[in-house]
């Protein structure tokens, strides 16, 4: 591990709960390395991959904006959890002042995936499965924007591949919160993926200011890269290619769309590469698109089938699988590989999965399917009202729709797998509580509606009265299915609705683990 500002560790060393293992990737500014977990905690996998980020005072020539950069990623992690965007399990700080290079480093304890998307183009280009992670990707950016953040580096080397074959975002050490229409970020950039607006754009005090229509400019890079092997401008170098970015923003270029481009992908790639942010296509469009071109409907993550049944409330994307996953450092990785226990590349079983996830709080052996179980996981945690489990949403969605993402009954107007209405289903699609200005063509993919229905039982538990007999998060569901006004005036779950409780219920016993009964 040779490159500039790398961060060396030594095979065995331990920080927090962690061992070191081998070396996965390397960048400007850290190095990222597979470790195992050494105590019993049941809240943490087995294995995660380890950042490290030089930030104490003897880091290597004394970058104090590492602190900065390092402050945007743990800030990110720490308020948003979303399918598509890698997981931050905890953040330690090394106290080790025999080794400077070392002492006060920030670890940011991290799911560990495959690969990158720079590594598999660079040893597959425009692979087969190209278009489905193009929309698993454009799930991630819809996802971080519409939570009021900007990736600020999308590129091939930030979208990692995790052990079923889909794709997450990482490395978000440029990445800023919304504040109004822009952003501030430092001025870093890689040039093939900046738009032309910010190639020479002020910096100010604060950094640069960016728009979300940055991160939709990096995607239409990216998607003509993946589907063409080449980029969309002229030029053999990333300078070549950034002036003639600047040209084609002054109207003396054009784009030069490779004839191998998909014509379901033209039009999309040219709404995305718009000479300026105000004509681009939205976050929210884009997704559409792409979700018509490549004919999922929004279910890029290779969901299971499921049974097909009648259904009621919806989504925007889908859900992702939950498998130990790595991440990528920006600034450029020089490796990337799996590798065994005694640091030799190969192939190997992963200790955690997404059958395993979150055992200690739903159980792994009674149908729930491993593709949902983050995801049903992570909307429990979101919230903090007692009834609101990861066996409550769990057993509702077995209810509702027996896990099938695909189901429709028009004739009541509900869809997906947690059986949204699209009228209710857009007051609940935003995690600060607006409607959506649109809800997608249904079927709803889970990885909206199965956060929507969070947030729908988390405003709905507190408002069912406190001495209601029976068990409070059945009355939850009741309520769900009716309303909360209506379980109350019943004092109870209304008689109309007491077989769907008692699924529920049963579902509950079932899915709830053993030493939780």
């Amino acid at each position: 591990m040779t490159e500039p500002y790398a961060v060396p560790v030594p095979k065995g060393y331990r920080v927090g709960s962690w061992e070191v293992r081998a070396p996965i990737a390397t960048g400007a500014f850290g190095s990222v390395y597979e470790a195992r977990r050494t105590d019993p905690r049941e809240d943490l996998p087995r294995t995660a991959a380890l950042k490290f980020l030089p930030t104490g005072t003897n880091t290597p020539r004394h970058l104090s904006h590492l602190r900065e950069l390092v402050d945007r990623e743990v800030e990110l992690h720490r308020r948003l959890r979303r399918p598509r965007l890698i997981r931050m399990y905890e953040t330690l700080t090394v106290d080790d002042p025999g080794r400077p290079a070392l002492d006060g480093a920030t670890v940011l304890v991290l799911e560990r995936a495959e690969g990158s998307l720079a590594a598999l183009l660079a040893g597959t280009p425009r692979p087969g499965n190209g278009p489905a992670l193009l929309a698993q990707i454009c799930e991630g950016l819809h996802q971080l924007h519409a939570a009021g953040w900007v990736h600020g580096d999308l590129k091939p080397a930030n979208v990692l591949l995790m052990r079923d074959g889909s794709a997450r975002l990482a490395d978000f050490n440029m990445a800023a919160e919304l504040e109004g229409t822009h952003a501030y970020t430092p001025a870093f950039s890689t040039p093939d993926y900046t738009p032309p607006e910010l190639l020479w754009s002020e910096i100010g005090e604060r950094g640069r200011r960016i728009r979300p229509s940055a991160d939709v400019w990096a995607f239409g890079v990216l998607a003509h890269l993946v589907l063409t092997g080449s980029f969309p401008l002229p030029g053999g170098t990333p300078t070549a290619r950034r002036d003639a970015a600047a040209a084609y923003a002054r109207g003396t270029e054009e784009l030069r769309l490779s004839p191998g481009l998909p014509d379901a992908w033209r039009d999309i790639v040219r709404a995305c590469l718009a000479r300026t942010h105000a004509e681009r296509i939205t976050t929210a469009a884009l997704l559409r698109r792409v979700s018509a071109a490549t004919g999922t409907g929004r279910r890029s993550l290779r969901l299971p089938p499921g049974p097909r049944r009648v259904s009621r409330r919806g989504a925007v994307v889908a859900a992702a699988a939950a498998t130990c996953a790595a991440v990528g450092l920006g600034f450029g990785i020089s490796a990337w590989a799996d590798r065994g226990p005694d640091g030799s590349r190969g192939s190997r079983a992963r200790e955690t999965t997404a059958a395993t996830y979150g055992a200690a709080e739903l159980r792994t052996d009674k149908g729930v399917p491993a593709a949902y179980r983050l995801l049903i996981v992570e909307t429990a945690h979101d919230c903090d009202r007692p009834g609101v489990t990861p066996t409550l949403i769990a057993a509702m969605l077995k209810v509702e729709s027996g896990f099938d993402p695909d189901l429709s009954d028009p004739a009541k107007d509900e869809y997906g797998i947690a059986r949204w209405t699209p009228s209710v289903l857009r007051w609940w699609m935003h995690d600060d509580g607006t409607p959506a200005e649109s809800v997608p063509e249904p079927p709803f993919p889970p990885a909206e509606s199965i956060p929507a229905m969070g947030r729908y039982l988390c405003w709905i538990a507190p408002r069912l009265d406190a001495d209601l007999p029976g068990d409070h998060r059945v009355l939850i569901a009741a309520a769900y299915r009716t309303s909360y006004r209506k379980v109350n005036d019943a004092g109870g779950v209304p008689p109309k609705y007491r077989d769907y409780a008692a699924r529920v219920a049963h579902h509950l016993k079932e899915y709830t683990p053993r030493d939780r009964t």
